[in-house]
């Protein structure tokens, strides 16, 4: 019923975050570092005649079918952000805005084949994933590389979160009581980091803005570990949320939280 309207608040905060990522991946293999890392220890060792070396090249051979398998995963982020200014919304509004009570063929068909939608390199980040199995493993090296290829990509937005403001997303808690909230090590926290709680208000232009209400820091002895596959490993934990520190009766269930250190 609002229409215009409805697009005008909501819509343009949408489409003014509306972001690109393109992740470049790196796969070695475990097993190759290690023999290779044997076959060069005894190398030396054969032509120095060092015994600790040659200790050294048969501790790697070990190493190679005892721990040895796996895969390191090196993932490298590019981040782009739509460029929505007023220039190309003007024209989006004029030229392409059409809707399924009226739709009009020829702005539709204008909206599909123009070009002058463009995105911009707002940065980049590199992250690791190291996925480490015995020789004991059930896992394939398909599940192997699957695992690592999911985590690297959860570490390196976590970071790219971190390093860049516009990136960065904001989680509901989940109680005040205690300050708590379903987010954990995929997301990149750390004992300490700050987050600011925050308030959705609407301004007297009807459009969504954030006050800030308070600062809240990760609780350094309850981390939720909710990472890819976390739940098949020892570490697993007893509770599915992070607990924060910061002042009680003040944070409510829904209240907005961005990290921003």
């Amino acid at each position: 019923e609002r229409g215009y309207a409805l697009l005008a608040d909501a819509g343009e905060e949408l489409i003014n975050n509306t972001f690109v990522i393109v992740n470049d991946f790196k796969y070695t293999n475990k097993e190759e570092v290690a023999s290779k890392a044997k076959g060069l220890l005894s190398m030396v060792a054969t032509y120095t005649g060092n015994s600790d070396i040659a200790l050294a090249a048969d501790a790697a051979s070990l190493g190679v079918g005892a721990m040895g398998k796996g895969y390191i995963i090196k993932t490298t982020a590019y981040l782009y952000k739509l460029v929505w200014n007023e220039e190309v919304a003007a024209t989006f509004y004029n030229d392409f805005w059409t809707d399924d009570a009226s739709l009009d063929l020829e702005k539709k068909k204008a909206f599909d084949e123009t070009d002058i939608f463009k995105i911009e390199l707002v940065g980049t980040e590199t992250s690791w994933a190291d996925i480490q199995s015995t020789i004991l493993t059930k896992k394939s090296n398909e599940d192997l590389i699957s695992v690592a290829t999911v985590r690297a990509v959860d570490n390196v937005i976590a970071k790219l979160q971190r390093k860049y403001e516009t990136f960065r997303t904001k989680s509901p808690l989940l109680s005040g009581d205690p300050l708590s909230a379903k987010i954990g090590l995929k997301e990149g926290l750390e004992k300490g980091d700050k987050y600011e709680v925050l308030e959705q208000v609407i301004n007297k232009e009807g459009l969504t803005e954030y006050k800030r209400v308070g600062v809240i820091k990760v609780d350094k002895t309850h981390i939720w570990d909710n990472r890819f596959m976390a739940d098949e490993e020892e570490s697993k934990s007893e509770f599915e949320y992070t607990t924060f520190t910061g002042s009680k009766n003040k944070y409510f269930s829904g209240m907005l939280i961005r990290q921003i250190n």
